[in-house]
């Protein structure tokens, strides 16, 4: 009797050894998964800010702009500091400026003259041309589709932008980067630091790197907050009126480039709470999109 119950004990000792083991390797997995999420956020922000950087020089001019605009005082070494060791950027926007001299002419231009808010116009269309780059091409999306629904989406929010209560253009920044994740998304597969699966199954990732790689870069809060809820619950989002116009004018042009149309069609279906979420109408809407689609020239002209 006294055998067994030393084995009774013994057994129980041992179950509950086991429990209380498989336990700590269960939160031990699960803490061990948090950081490899973790890391492979942090190393894949890492790697987009270094693509960006590297691909997209215009991109990364931009906040320099900006924080030369809000300088009170900017001097000709700041303007020609922009662009400084890097003559193909300088290059490109002398070329789109329509100027013709060199580096000292364009910058006394743009300093006494032209002024920085030009440039920064003028940096945002030499950039339309180049972040559309599309290493892969998945999906069936081109480069030339893609740039065309950011540049018309971009045109669509900065319509809207006094109702948003944002600058012209940062209001047009939210509409172009709406979709910049499927470019993060492809150039992350292309240096095989994403597994190949369809976007919508990694899209949450895609738009979080992509929003932490432009805090990275030094864009503003406005911008990059609105990249990051655009994957987000409308509700949950910092600014649910311009995401649910961001959402309606997607979709809208989506729902164009899948039916290989030209224009928005007529009688076009909206979700009925991004609707009542802006407050406009359906025709309202879609009257602003259809003008703009029809003056589209390829993003090069105005912002």
């Amino acid at each position: 009797m006294e055998l067994d119950n030393k084995l009774c004990y013994l057994v129980l000792f041992f179950k509950c050894n086991l429990l209380t083991y498989i336990t700590y390797l269960y939160y031990f997995i699960l803490f061990s998964i948090y950081i490899y999420k973790m890391n492979l956020i942090a190393d894949n922000c890492k790697r987009l800010s270094t693509i960006f950087k590297e691909d997209f020089s215009s991109l990364v001019l931009l906040p320099k702009i900006e924080k030369l605009i809000n300088k009170q005082e900017p001097t000709l070494e700041d303007v020609l500091g922009l662009c400084s060791g890097n003559q193909s950027l300088l290059e490109k926007l002398t070329r789109r400026g329509g100027f013709g001299g060199g580096g000292d002419e364009f910058a006394k231009e743009i300093l006494f003259k032209k002024g920085l808010s030009f440039l920064k116009s003028l940096a945002i269309r030499t950039m339309n041309q180049e972040i559309f780059e599309l290493p892969l091409k998945l999906s069936g999306i081109s480069e030339a589709i893609l740039k065309k629904r950011a540049v018309i989406l971009a045109r669509f929010i900065k319509h809207y932008n006094e109702i948003l209560g944002l600058r012209a253009d940062d209001a047009y920044l939210c509409g172009l980067f709406y979709n910049f994740s499927y470019v993060a998304y492809e150039k992350l597969i292309h240096l095989q630091a994403l597994e190949h699966s369809a976007f919508d199954e990694c899209r949450e990732e895609c738009v979080r790197w992509t929003a932490q790689a432009m805090i990275d870069i030094g864009f503003d809060d406005s911008i990059t907050s609105f990249i990051a809820d655009s994957s987000k619950d409308l509700f949950s989002t910092s600014f649910p009126f311009g995401q649910a116009l961001a959402r309606i004018g997607n979709g809208l042009l989506i729902n164009a480039e899948e039916s290989a149309s030209t224009s928005l069609r007529r009688g076009a279906t909206i979700d009925r709470d991004l609707l009542d979420a802006t407050g406009l109408t359906t025709r309202e809407i879609v009257n602003v999109l259809k003008d703009l689609t029809r003056d589209y020239k390829g993003g090069v002209k105005h912002i």
